[in-house]
Formats: structure tokens, sequence, C-alpha cells
């Protein structure tokens, strides 16, 4: 049983238990009294076992108690001594609750050996042997200094009692702070599991065009090539005929290179979850909260509204979500530069053998000449308004070629002033490997 620690706190043990002492002795003022004369039911014992278990957590000694006790006594005789009372007889009466700290924290060293797994039974069986073991033994000190005294009956019945009641109370304190820090962790991993998931969707998308550089630079090579053979043949020409095969092999290393890095980048993509399915509803889940929280930075007014009818597993989960997430973000794009504020809706549905997805926006629209070269690579209408470089023009040429690669088509309507509008159809069978099993049900 983990509990949440305290790793910023650069603290020596002696440091920590001094701390746990100051907590311990300013909570024990907050007491009330009964059972015996001078023994009082404080707050801090619940404190107490809480801060041994988080701040202490490897220590097998048990100065903490003993730093806790001294302070105990210090302060309440402290108080006495405010109040009117003689030193001796201040020390004789409160000595017996400093006692009890030291005793309790030597029995949970002897009880738990490593805190840090430690079951909830055993922590409760612990907790409470302590308790009232510390407490029997503090009534006992308190009653010989006493003029007055309880039947053993009656307080062994009371120290049972509250001991079972701190108890519960203190392993219900460290059993929230332990559902806390999973709740933390849980966060923290599904935080990079988001990143990791977009950084292997953007890297599977950026081969796509590594791939189509390769064979551009396959094309350059091999017609290089075929120059040299030509001037070759024809005297005069042999200077120019050399720099022709100078290109061709600068060229082809320049390939390999590329090819190099091509399957550099494969193998530490491939496999990555390929081999899991993930429902669309998870997929769409993951580009809202991604989508929101780039919108919660730029604070721009912009609604983002996500509709999933149908929910399938999808084994091209990496391409949906290149393709969903280029059209979101030129969607977002389109209306920041325009009026500032808007509405994306991004809605999936099956559509008989077919999976479609829609983006549409209420932005500025696309005009009809940016519309014949919407899809051509390096083409795009968006600068960056720091630098004034234009984008690099690759999203949506993307988005294409992964249709294409899927077997599906992607259809773009757009109103100057009124919206754009893509839909994306792609075979059910391309992305979900034959499994069409509605999740819903």
């Amino acid at each position: 049983m983990a509990f949440l620690s305290f790793p910023d706190m650069r603290l020596s043990p002696w440091q920590r238990g001094a701390v746990i002492g100051l907590a311990v002795a300013l909570t024990s003022q907050l007491y009330f009294s009964g059972l015996a004369d001078g023994f009082r039911v404080s707050a801090s014992v619940i404190l107490y076992p809480i801060l041994l278990m988080t701040m202490m957590r490897d220590s097998h000694r048990p100065f903490s108690g003993l730093v806790a006790g001294l302070c105990v006594i210090l302060f309440r005789v402290a108080g006495d001594l405010l109040l009117g009372g003689a030193l001796l007889p201040a020390l004789i009466r409160e000595y017996p609750g400093g006692v009890f700290y030291l005793c309790y924290d030597c029995l949970l060293c002897l009880l738990i050996r490593d805190r840090r797994a430690v079951s909830p039974p055993h922590l409760f069986f612990s907790l409470f042997t302590c308790d009232f073991l510390s407490n029997w033994l503090n009534l006992a000190l308190s009653s010989l200094t006493s003029s007055t005294g309880y039947p053993v009956t009656l307080t062994t019945l009371a120290g049972l009692f509250l001991a079972l009641a701190r108890s519960l109370a203190a392993c219900l304190v460290l059993w929230s702070i332990q559902n806390y820090r999973r709740l933390l962790l849980r966060e923290e991993h599904e935080r990079r599991y988001r990143h990791l998931f977009l950084m292997t969707a953007n890297l599977k998308t950026e081969l796509y065009f590594l791939k189509k550089d390769a064979e551009d630079i396959e094309a350059v090579m091999s017609n290089a090539y075929r120059l040299y053979e030509r001037l070759s043949g024809i005297d005069g020409e042999e200077e120019n005929a050399a720099l022709a095969l100078s290109i061709a092999r600068d060229v082809h290393e320049v390939k390999k290179d590329n090819l190099r890095i091509i399957r550099g980048i494969e193998e530490e993509v491939a496999g990555a979850y390929d081999h899991q399915s993930m429902s669309l509803r998870d997929l769409l889940h993951i580009l809202e909260v991604t989508t929101r929280q780039f919108l919660g930075q730029q604070r721009a007014e912009i609604r983002l509204e996500c509709r999933c009818r149908d929910n399938f597993p999808i084994l091209e989960h990496y391409r949906l979500l290149s393709i969903l997430k280029n059209l979101v973000t030129n969607a977002l794009e389109a209306i920041r530069a325009d009026k500032g504020r808007g509405v994306v809706r991004v809605d999936c549905r099956r559509d008989g053998d077919f999976l479609v997805l829609k983006v549409e926006d209420n932005g500025p629209g696309i005009s009809p000449r940016a519309m014949e070269l919407l899809f051509q690579v390096g083409y795009s209408t968006k600068f960056d308004p720091a630098t004034g470089d234009i984008n690099r023009g690759v999203g949506l040429p993307a988005v294409q070629f992964i249709a294409q690669e899927l077997g599906g088509e992607v259809e773009v309507h757009s109103q100057l002033g009124q919206g754009t509008c893509f839909q994306v159809r792609l075979p059910l069978d391309a992305v979900t490997g034959g499994n069409h099993e509605d999740l819903h049900h």
C-alpha cells in the first residue's frame, strides 16, 4: 500500500522528525479530557500515524516518537507554566503524554518493517495495536500521578473504543491519500499516452512525405544517369557527362541517407500499439482533449463539438487521428485568422460499408481559386505572423494521401463567408480489419 510521499522536501530524518513533533504538539492542544486526571484525547493521535506513514516511510528507528514526545511535553508544560503552575508538578503530570508518542513509534517500527508495501489489513491492525497499547501505558502512568482512579474494565473498554476509532480514521485518511496519488498518476499516464499517441501519428504522417521524397529523388537520379549516358556518347561533352555522373552519384548518396532516415523512423514507430485496436469513441476523446487544451492555451473563443454516432474498434487509429487532427487544425486556424470565434463540428458515423468522417466549421470559407490548389503539397494560405514564414502546406495533402491509401476519398464543400465542410469516406474493412461490431452494444 503506497502512500503519497514528499520528494521535494529535502530534509534530514531529524528535521522531518522535528516537523512531525511540532505538528503533533500543536494539534495536541485541541483536546478534551476524560478517563483520568491529566489524560487528554486529541486529534494529534490521528495525525501522528499519517505523518509517520508519509514523511517517515523509510524510518526504522523511533526518533520521530522521541522528538514528538519531547515537543508535546514542552508545549504542555509551557502551557501549565503560563497558567501559573509549578515546573515539577507540570512535568510529572504531562510526561505520560510524551511517552505515548515514543511508545507508539517504537511499536510501529516493530510491527511494520516496510511502510511502502504494507497491506490495508496489516496497517489497520498495527495502528490499532500501537494506539491501544500506547494508550494503556499512558493511562497507567497518568493513574500513578493522579488522585482520581477509574475501574480497569472501564478504562480498557474506553481505550479499545478510542484505538478503534482513531485507527480507522487514520486508515481512511491514508486510503484517501493513496487514491488521490493513484488519480494523479493515472492522469499523468493518460497525458503522456495522448502525447505519445499524437507524436506517433505525426511521425507516421511525415513518413508519407519522406517516402514521396524518396520517389522524387529516385527519379532525379535516374534522369541524371540517363543524361550521363547520352552525353558520354557525344564527342566534346566529356566534361558535361562527368558532371551528370557526379550529380547522379551525389543524388544517390542523398537517397541512401533519406532511406536510412525512413527506416529509423519506421523502426521507432513500427508496432507501437498497432497490434491493439482503439474504439472510435476513444479516438475522438483524445482528439477532443488535446484540442481543448490547445484552445485553452490560446484563449480562443472557438467551440469544439464531437459526435460519435457509431462506435467501432479501429485498427488504423494513427491514420484516422492524422486525418481528423489535420482537418480540425485547419478549421481552427481558419476561424482564428478570420473573426476569432466560431464552432468546429466533428461527426463520425457509419454509412453502409463506409466510415464517414465529417469536419465542418463556420469560418470564412475557401475561394474557388484556392479550392483548385487545396491538395497540392506546399500550397498554403496561412503564415506565421511572428516570422512571416508561410506554413508548409502538408496537412490537407496528408489527409488525401492517407484516405487514398485506405481506399477512400475526400470531398470538400465550401462557401465564402459561410464555412467549409470536409467529408472523408473510408471503407470499414480498411480501418477496422473486418470487425464491424458496434461497441455501443
